[in-house]
């Protein structure tokens, strides 16, 4: 049984079955499909849970943004019989909590005492600090996650600060600089810190010869405004940094920092402080994405190098063929094996390689105890202890969570929608692109690397050309995914279970039946797509419980099955409108998305408390992995086709491979000779 996430998609199926199928996930978020759950498929089984559960925890995802709402069950959508009693509305000002039950134009509406909706320019407006008013954390951070969809960034800092400049001149005298850095004296009675520095001589002769006495009352509430202005930036840059890639909202921000400081020199400091912090996160996503590119360039690599084995392997004798990586050698072998080599051939290179596996793990035993890594053959033979693995995927984990901002979710549901017509008069030229604010590919990242851990599972078992090597990686892995389990580690649980159901593994009916496989059925019932994965968010909301409660660090780890997570706020954005019809912003969506984002803010803060094995981490994300093809034909090469359909596919993987191995061969001839 497979399902589709509604744009996300993950199709690894119960190979067991003998069927085909690919653990891959994919962003390519489209229309809702008939599917609605995000996973790669299990078999459903009764076997009583271990793990420690509180039976009543039901969890399902919400709904309740919308008007008409909906309920997914399954891969179903079940329209609820009945309509909710309509909630009584009241009204208030921006930049008021004081609510009155009569509706007036512009004003934003409240349900319950929470926002409801309102005018883009009467949001906006309620974003801008007074000296007597902040917003709430909870709309900053809601309205800087959605405004986004109605407005760029920069656009929006530009009206917040004109909107406050605004205030502050028709606050009774005060001062107002223009984006120069003027000083531009409305009045006498002005006694900010700002006119006594730039008013001059002149000002100074005013104020004596009319004996007025400045108002250190008026003088504190600009001084309160300009504090409030700038948490209000220090608020923004703490929780979206990424935002200030863009010049155009750096410009923005020197703007509006400079009035501040021209209130209050005193500010000064603060802003310099909040500087440094924005350059000190963007120096370290600066350096997180050379590191992405370094693992996408060695993948490259490593290609055309396994192209360049398996031609080398063609013309030699596979004895005398060598490679710095016994596991190299292999893939080295399964290509050579699909570019036409005889079937005995390719498993004469497959058995030297693992031979080669083995010879250098015996040589490492003899003398030292531990591996080096030319003569580790594989990821048991460098870390033996699984629960030592589950902490290292982990670490990895909580490193690629960290590095996820959270406005990236609502870039990439934004990121295939046209450019959206601003009727509120907010944006220039009254439109908001939304695809020149994606300046981050992490949440991107972040899925390539299950599915990489997905195809790392399986390459690891293929490798061994015996049956017994192949049960014993295989129970390795379960154990594995068991201890990510008990960690609170999802998606590295979730990946595993992937790469097990994967058809080239799948299929392998000899080694599974001398699997002790209990495990993996206790662990495939935690994670049944069955009712929208019920057990799995029993399971998550008993995780969430623990964490509340923690007492160490590691209690306090929940990293969620992301595809799911991501699946999820897909459909609160799909599931909801924008806007209402008479225009409004629906920020009741909004509040919703940024309630979800919100726990996932609090999950990548966690600090991993495992030691790390730089070794361990590094074979992970940098060792060689089987694509698709590879996988299936070192997978006939450790089981023989049995019937009519696995011989049928044997051929085409055969014949695709050999194609692809050629076109390979004439792109890298062609990259030498330039």
């Amino acid at each position: 049984m497979s399902s589709s996430n509604g744009g996300i998609n993950s199709a690894a199926t119960n190979g067991r079955s003998g069927s085909t199928g690919s653990a891959n996930i994919s962003l390519n978020i489209k229309a809702p499909a008939a599917g609605g759950a995000a996973a790669v498929s299990t078999s459903t089984t009764t076997t009583s849970i271990t793990h420690k559960i509180l039976p009543d925890l039901k969890t399902q995802r919400s709904n309740s943004v919308c008007h008409s709402q909906e309920t997914y069950s399954g891969n179903r959508r079940v329209a609820p019989t009945e309509k909710p009693p309509e909630k009584p509305l009241s009204y208030a000002p921006a930049q008021s909590r004081a609510t009155g039950k009569e509706p007036k134009e512009g004003h934003l509406v409240y349900c319950e005492g929470k926002l409801h909706s309102g005018p883009l320019k009467s949001l906006i407006t309620h974003m801008v600090p007074t000296h007597e008013y902040y917003p709430d954390e909870s709309f900053v951070f809601a309205f800087l996650l959605s405004a986004r969809l109605f407005v760029r960034p920069h656009e929006l800092l530009a009206q917040i600060s004109t909107t406050w400049e605004q205030q502050q001149g028709a606050g009774g005298g005060c001062d107002v600089v223009d984006d120069a850095g003027q000083v531009l004296y409305l009045s006498i009675n002005s006694a900010s810190p700002l006119t006594q520095r730039k008013g001059g001589a002149a000002a100074a002769s005013a104020a004596t010869n009319t004996e007025l006495e400045p108002k250190p009352q008026q003088r504190t509430s600009t001084q309160r405004s300009a504090q409030h202005c700038i948490r209000l930036l220090s608020e923004w840059i703490e929780i979206f940094p990424y935002d200030f890639r863009d010049e155009r909202l750096m410009q923005q921000v020197r703007i509006l920092a400079r009035k501040c400081v021209y209130i209050d020199n005193s500010l000064g400091k603060q802003v310099s402080r909040i500087l440094q912090l924005l350059v000190s996160r963007l120096t370290a996503l600066e350096q997180y994405e050379e590191f992405l590119l370094t693992l996408t360039t060695e993948a490259s690599e490593r290609e055309v190098g396994a192209v360049a084995a398996g031609q080398s392997q063609h013309h030699h004798n596979h004895h005398h063929h060598h490679l710095h990586n016994p596991f190299q050698t292999f893939l080295g072998s399964s290509h050579s094996h699909a570019n036409g080599v005889g079937g005995g051939g390719s498993a004469s290179g497959t058995s030297n390689s693992s031979s080669s596996g083995n010879t250098s793990s015996s040589t490492s035993n003899s003398n030292s105890t531990t591996p080096q890594p030319d003569e580790v053959f594989g990821i048991m033979d460098m870390c033996p202890s699984c629960a030592h693995l589950a902490h290292q995927l982990t670490a990895i984990e909580l490193e690629r969570l960290s590095h996820i901002g959270p406005e990236e979710f609502v870039q990439a549901f934004a990121k295939d929608y046209p450019q959206q017509q601003v009727k509120d008069g907010a944006g220039s030229g009254g439109k908001s692109s939304l695809n020149d604010m994606k300046k981050t590919r992490n949440l991107e990242s972040y899925v390539q690397w299950f599915n990489r851990l997905s195809y790392l599972t399986a390459s690891e078992i293929v490798k061994y050309p015996k049956k017994k090597q192949r049960v014993r990686i295989i129970e390795y892995w379960i154990e594995t995914a068991r201890e990510c389990f008990n960690i609170g580690n999802f998606n590295s649980l979730m990946a595993i279970i992937a790469g097990l159901n994967l058809a080239p593994i799948g299929r392998l009916k000899k080694t599974w039946s001398k699997v002790q496989s209990a495990k993996f059925s206790v662990l495939e019932h935690q994670m049944d797509p069955t009712s929208n994965f019920n057990s799995y968010r029993s399971t998550l909301k008993a995780a969430m419980w623990r964490s509340e409660g923690a007492t160490e660090e590691r209690e306090r780890i929940i990293i969620p099955f992301f595809s799911l997570f991501v699946k999820d706020l897909y459909f609160l954005n799909e599931g909801c409108s924008n806007r209402l019809p008479n225009n409004h912003i629906n920020f009741e969506k909004c509040s919703q998305l940024a309630k979800q984002v919100t726990e996932f803010n609090e999950w990548k803060k966690v600090t991993c408390p495992f030691e790390k094995l730089p070794n361990v981490i590094a074979y992970l994300q940098h060792s060689a992995v089987f694509n698709e093809n590879t996988l299936s034909m070192a997978s006939f090469e450790c089981e023989p086709p049995e019937n009519t359909e696995e011989k049928d596919r044997y051929k085409t993987v055969k014949a695709e491979t050999k194609q692809q191995l050629l076109q390979q061969l004439q792109e890298q001839q062609q990259h030498q000779s330039q």
